[in-house]
C-alpha cells in the first residue's frame, strides 16, 4: 500500500499555492486557519484534515487526489475490466 509522507504532501501543497500566486497568509484566511498551520502543512510538520484537503483543492483548482497522490484522478471503465 502506498504511504503518504507529510513532507511529500507539503511539497505538493507549496507548489500548488505558488502556481496560484497565493501567499500562506491568503490561503490561511480563505480556510479560516492560522498562517502557521499552512506553513506546518507545507513543511511536513503536520498535515491538513480531509476537509481542509478538500478546501485546498478548491482554492488551488486541482483535485484532492492530485494533491494527495501527485497525479490526476482517472476514471476506470469497470465494464472493460470485467469483460
Amino acid at each position: 500500500m502506498m504511504q503518504l509522507r507529510k513532507e511529500v504532501l507539503g511539497e505538493r501543497l507549496r507548489a500548488a499555492r505558488r502556481r496560484n500566486r497565493l501567499s500562506q497568509d491568503g490561503v490561511a484566511e480563505m480556510l479560516g486557519v492560522k498562517r502557521q498551520s499552512v506553513s506546518a502543512w507545507e513543511t511536513g510538520v503536520s498535515g491538513p484534515t480531509a476537509l481542509q484537503i478538500a478546501e485546498l483543492a478548491v482554492v488551488y483548482c486541482v483535485s484532492a487526489h492530485e494533491l494527495l497522490f501527485g497525479v490526476e484522478f482517472q476514471k476506470v471503465n469497470v465494464q472493460r475490466l470485467v469483460l
